[in-house]
């Protein structure tokens, strides 16, 4: 019951890119197989059609929900390009004071190159086009290599449905929603948490944890976008257990599919920046070739131990 060097080659060599619907329906195919063979019959599994097409496996009502984003980024890695220096965190503070000078320098520039303010106004406002077209095109470009953004959560919920499959206990606890068009704006995950609402599911007493990059990094860390119950519980169950993650509480910084739902907890691998803050490495780039499947095996025993157990 863990994931193999060859289930992970398969996804890496068969679906490298989940960029447009042919490509997602593909792997979604993929894994009502893979789910099949564990042992999930096809009225356990479907298709949520809600902001994109995110495949739900078991009953959303369940007290546990376990979560990862299946489709993939375009080339925006070079706007995370600061991050091995500066970090998550000063690679956003660094784009946030680039728009400021942007917005503050350039109409002094131009001013006092050309006196005529016609040109000063058209000057700024060809800058922010060329800013906004850059980064359409960047969304839009395939990024060809995703192997840590984010097949290393897809390979972790299919590493826990298959061991929650072969648990009586926990089958009718625990349900997993593979989210589409998390890179697009957390899209898939914000329409699916209204499609549960919908269906008069009280989110607040799920217990949601979301993997997002787990296969790169040697960093253990927590996110959510504020204190919650899960992220406190699954971080004392990991030091308890001998482990040293960190906890992360934030609105800005370490986004994913977990910000859509109360009692959420984003769990990923991160590393160190050269100033000593965190980031996930080489996401959005065609760099993004590593995924340790050692570790995500690891990282799954032992959020399935901790369930089991009643710990998180």
């Amino acid at each position: 019951m863990a994931v193999t060097h060859q289930k992970a080659t398969e996804i890496f060599e068969n679906h490298p890119m989940r960029f447009n619907k042919k490509e997602k329906a593909a792997l979604r195919a993929a894994l009502r197989a893979e789910l099949n063979r564990f042992g999930y019959a096809d009225s356990e599994i479907q298709e949520v059609d809600a902001s994109g097409v995110n495949l739900l496996v078991g009953d959303p009502h369940a007290e546990y929900m376990l979560t990862a984003h299946y489709d993939t980024p375009g080339r925006t890695g070079w706007m995370f390009g600061t991050s091995r220096w500066l970090g998550q965190t000063g690679a956003n503070i660094f784009l946030i004071v680039a728009a400021l000078l942007l917005v503050f320098l350039a109409p002094e520039v131009l001013h006092s190159v050309f006196s005529n303010s016609d040109w000063v106004f058209w000057g700024v406002e060809g800058c922010f086009l060329l800013m906004i077209v850059v980064m359409v095109l960047a969304m839009v470009i395939k990024n060809k290599n995703n192997r840590n953004d984010n097949t290393s959560g897809v390979l972790s919920l299919l590493a826990m449905a298959e061991r929650v499959a072969a648990d009586d206990e926990l089958r009718g606890k625990c349900c997993f929603v593979f989210f589409d068009n998390e890179e697009w704006g957390l899209l898939g995950s914000q329409g699916f948490a209204k499609h549960c609402k919908k269906q008069g599911i009280d989110l607040k007493k799920t217990k949601l944890i979301n993997f997002d990059c787990v296969g790169n990094g040697d960093i253990l860390t927590f996110a959510s976008t504020q204190k919650t119950d899960v992220c406190q519980s699954l971080a004392e169950a990991f030091r308890g257990a001998g482990q040293s993650p960190v906890v992360k509480h934030s609105r800005m910084i370490f986004l994913s599919d977990h910000a859509n739902f109360p009692n959420s907890v984003m769990v990923s691998y991160t590393k160190k920046s050269l100033i000593g803050l965190l980031y996930l490495p080489l996401i959005h780039t065609s760099k993004d070739v590593v995924c340790e499947v050692e570790q995500i095996n690891r990282l799954t025993d032992d959020i399935f131990d901790f369930i089991k157990q009643g710990k998180v």
